[in-house]
Order: structure tokens, then C-alpha cells, then sequence
């Protein structure tokens, strides 16, 4: 756990990327205990946005019994497990069609919300996939 922080130089920027970071760790915690938001990815981007803003909040998030595992072995390189990139795809889509649903009515607002959760489905599934990067380790590649 000995990584450089590399802190945004900008004070107005490290305030913005901690309030994403708080966002985030937020919606993360929330995830844990209402089953169609996923967890995994919010805790992801809120480290990243402490890892530019907040260094103390970063390394409680690394060093959490509970969220650190997942954290360190996104950050080595070992993917997001398989199982959490379907849940969250499938939260992602049942939440934003929901919102949609209940609370857009402009063909404007609904093209935003589908852009949104499309380039966070994009994220994920472009994230590598734990059991891939492990197998791949396995066969010597």
C-alpha cells in the first residue's frame, strides 16, 4: 500500500473529484444493501476520484476489511469479478429504465439518461474480467 497519491493540483478540482468521491462511496455503500445498485463499480470510482483528492479517505477505502480486497485487486490488474459485471450491468439497466420511466418525459432527458448508463455498461464491460486475467496467469500468458 506504499503508492504514490498523485492529488490534483487544483484545489477547485480536488474539491470537485472528493465530492464525486463522497458521491460515489456513497451510492457504493448503499449498494451493498439494496440489491440492483451495484456496489463494485461506485467503489471503484470513488477511489479513483480520492486517489486525485483525498489520500487519507483513499487508503481507508483500500485498507476497509469489507471494500479493500475488491479494491486492491482491481487496481493489480485482476479485473472485476464476472458475477459483479452482470449484476451491475443488470442494475444499471432496471435503475435507469425505472428513472426513466417514472421521472423523464423529453425525448431529451431520455437520450442522456440512455447515453449515461450506456458509457458506464461501456466502462465495466471494458473493465478486464477477474476469472479471464486468471486463467491467462494460469496458462503462462
Amino acid at each position: 500500500m506504499n503508492e504514490d497519491i498523485r492529488l490534483a493540483r487544483s484545489r477547485p478540482v480536488r474539491f470537485v473529484y472528493g465530492g464525486l468521491g463522497f458521491l460515489f462511496l456513497g451510492l457504493g455503500i448503499v449498494g451493498v444493501f439494496v440489491p440492483l445498485l451495484p456496489t463494485t463499480i461506485n467503489l471503484i470510482l470513488a477511489a479513483f476520484f480520492f486517489f486525485r483528492s483525498n489520500e487519507r479517505m483513499y487508503r481507508w477505502m483500500i485498507g476497509h476489511p469489507r471494500f479493500g480486497p475488491a479494491l486492491r485487486d482491481y487496481r493489480a490488474g485482476l479485473g472485476i469479478p464476472r458475477k459483479a459485471k452482470v449484476w451491475a450491468v443488470c442494475a444499471i439497466a432496471a435503475t435507469f429504465s425505472v428513472t426513466i420511466f417514472l421521472a423523464v418525459d423529453s425525448a431529451v432527458g431520455i437520450a442522456v439518461m440512455v447515453a449515461i448508463a450506456l458509457a458506464i455498461c461501456a466502462y465495466i464491460l471494458t473493465r478486464p474480467t477477474r476469472e479471464k486475467v486468471a486463467a491467462a496467469a494460469g496458462s503462462g500468458r
